[in-house]
C-alpha cells in the first residue's frame, strides 16, 4: 500500500500509457502489407495495388499510393461468410487462427522501447523503465511468447482433418523446433558479452562499447537466417508450400480466419524487427550520441529530429515531382487523373515541412531545460525526459522498419527451398557455426575480461 500511494499520477500516467506499445504491432500491419505489395511491385517492375479509389472533390480519385486497394481487401475478409469443413474439430478450428494474433499483444511487453527516464517531480527524482515489463529474463520470455504462436498452426492442421493441412502443421512443428534452436544459440555470444538476459542491459551495453552486429557479425547473419525461417517467410516458407500442400496449415481457412493468420505472420516479422534492431544495432539509440549528451542539448536534438522529418517529406515531395514528370512525358491515358491526385500529396507534404521546420526553430531558439541532481541522480525536466523517449521510439521504429524490407527483399528474390534443404540449413550449418561463435566468442571473453 506503501509503495503504491508513494507514486505520483504522472508515474501512473506514464505507465499505463506504455500498454498502447502492445498494440504497434497492429499499427505495423497498416504498414508491411502495402509496404511488401508495393515493393513486390518494385521488384518485378510493376505498378501494384493501384485500382480502388476514394472520390474528393477538386482532387478527383485517391488512391493514397495502394493503401485503398488494401482497405477494401481488409474489408472483403472481414464481411465473408466463415465456416468449418465437415468432419473438423470446430472448438479448435476456430480457436486455433486467434492463437497467434493474441500472442502479438504479449510479446511487446519486454521490448525496451525507450531509455529509462529519470526526471525530477514533486522534489523527487523518478525512474520509469523504457518496456512495459522490465524483467530480468526479457529475452527468453520473448522467445516463450514467439514459441507459442506456432500452437496455432499445428492445431489449424490438425483440427482441419485434411492431409495437406496436417502436413503442413507438422512442417511447422519441425521449423519451429529446428530454427528456435538455432536462434538461442546464435545470440547467445551476445549475452556472453553483456552479462545480462535483460534486453534493457543488452541495449545499455551497445550504448557504452559497440553495436552487436559490429561485436558479432557471425551471430547476426546466423540469427537472421533464423528468424526469417522462423517467422516462415519464404524462401523458408515450405510449411505454405502450395506446389505440394495447396497452401499447408491453413488450407481449409477463409475469410477472418486466414486474415488472422496473415495479420499474425506480419505481426511476427515486426516483433522479429523489433528484437533484431535491439540486438544487433542498438535498440532505441542514437548513433554517435550518447544520451546525456541528447539530454544536455534537448533543443538541439528535437530541432535535429523535426528537420530530419522534415527532409523525408522533401524527399517524397521530389519522389512525386519526378513522377509527374515522368507522367507527363508518357502517353498513359489517365494521366490527368493521376496528376490531379498527386496535387493533393504536394499540398500534404507541404504542410508538413512547414510545420516540421518551424517546430525545428522553435526547439532550437526556445527550448534548453535544465538538468538538476536530487540524492546523487543527474534528472532532467518531465518535458526533457518525453523528449528524448520520443527520439528513441522514432529511432528504433525506423532500424525495425529497415529490417522490415530485408523481410520483404528475401522473400521476392529468393525461390522457396526444398524441405529437406530447409531442415540441412538449420541443423547442420548454422547450428555449426551458431555453436563455434558461442566457444570463440566466451574464450575471448574470458581471456580479455581477465577473471
Amino acid at each position: 500500500m506503501d509503495i503504491i500511494e508513494s507514486k505520483s499520477w504522472v508515474e501512473w500516467l506514464i505507465t499505463i500509457a506504455k500498454f498502447a506499445f502492445c498494440f504497434v504491432p497492429v499499427l505495423y500491419i497498416l504498414l508491411l502489407i502495402p509496404m511488401e505489395r508495393r515493393g513486390a511491385g518494385f521488384m518485378q517492375d510493376r505498378q501494384g495495388p493501384n485500382r480502388s479509389y476514394i472520390k474528393i472533390p477538386y482532387f478527383g480519385r485517391i488512391r493514397l499510393l495502394g493503401y485503398v486497394q488494401n482497405m477494401c481487401d481488409g474489408a472483403k475478409l472481414f464481411f465473408k461468410e466463415m465456416f468449418a469443413p465437415k468432419g473438423a474439430s470446430k472448438f479448435l478450428y476456430y480457436v486455433a487462427p486467434a492463437i497467434p494474433f493474441a500472442i502479438v499483444f504479449l510479446s511487446p511487453c519486454v521490448i525496451p522501447w525507450f531509455g529509462p527516464m529519470v526526471f525530477e517531480w514533486g522534489g523527487k527524482a523518478v525512474t520509469i523503465s523504457g518496456s512495459i515489463l522490465d524483467s530480468e529474463v526479457g529475452i527468453l520470455l520473448l522467445f516463450g511468447f514467439s514459441s507459442l504462436s506456432a500452437y496455432g498452426a499445428v492445431l489449424a492442421g490438425w483440427a482441419s482433418k485434411s492431409k495437406y493441412s496436417y502436413l503442413g502443421s507438422l512442417r511447422t512443428t519441425s521449423m519451429t523446433i529446428s530454427y528456435e534452436v538455432c536462434q538461442g544459440l546464435s545470440m547467445m555470444g551476445l549475452l556472453v558479452l553483456a552479462g545480462s538476459f535483460s534486453l534493457t542491459d543488452i541495449v545499455s551495453w551497445q550504448e557504452d562499447h559497440v553495436w552487436g552486429i559490429v561485436a558479432q557479425p557471425v551471430a547476426f547473419f546466423c540469427f537472421l537466417i533464423a528468424t526469417i525461417a522462423e517467422t516462415g517467410r519464404a524462401p523458408f516458407d515450405v510449411a505454405e508450400g502450395e506446389p505440394e500442400l495447396v497452401a499447408g496449415y491453413h488450407t481449409e481457412y477463409g475469410a477472418m480466419q486466414f486474415g488472422l493468420f496473415y495479420m499474425g505472420e506480419y505481426s511476427h516479422i515486426c516483433i522479429s524487427s523489433f528484437l533484431m534492431a535491439t540486438l544487433f544495432l542498438g535498440g532505441y539509440s542514437v548513433p554517435f550520441v550518447s544520451t546525456e549528451t541528447m539530454q544536455a542539448h534537448m533543443g538541439g536534438s528535437l530541432a535535429i529530429l523535426c528537420w530530419v522529418l522534415a527532409f523525408l517529406f522533401l524527399a517524397f515531395l521530389h519522389m512525386m515531382h519526378r513522377y509527374s514528370k515522368k507522367l507527363l512525358a508518357s502517353r498513359q491515358s489517365n494521366k490527368m487523373v493521376i496528376l490531379q491526385e498527386y496535387k493533393l500529396y504536394k499540398i500534404v507534404g507541404w504542410l508538413a515541412v512547414a510545420v516540421f521546420v518551424a517546430a525545428g526553430v522553435c526547439s532550437w531558439m526556445f527550448y534548453n531545460p535544465v538538468q538538476t541532481m536530487i540524492d546523487g541522480v543527474l534528472t532532467n525536466t518531465l518535458g526533457a525526459a518525453l523528449g528524448t523517449a520520443a527520439i528513441h521510439l522514432l529511432v528504433l521504429v525506423v532500424k525495425s522498419v529497415a529490417f522490415c524490407w530485408v523481410w520483404i527483399w528475401v522473400r521476392w528474390t529468393l525461390p522457396r527451398f526444398r524441405y529437406d534443404h530447409v531442415m540441412n540449413l538449420g541443423w547442420k550449418i548454422i547450428l555449426n557455426i551458431a555453436l563455434v561463435n558461442l566457444v570463440v566468442t566466451a574464450v575471448v571473453a574470458k581471456l580479455l575480461g581477465g577473471n
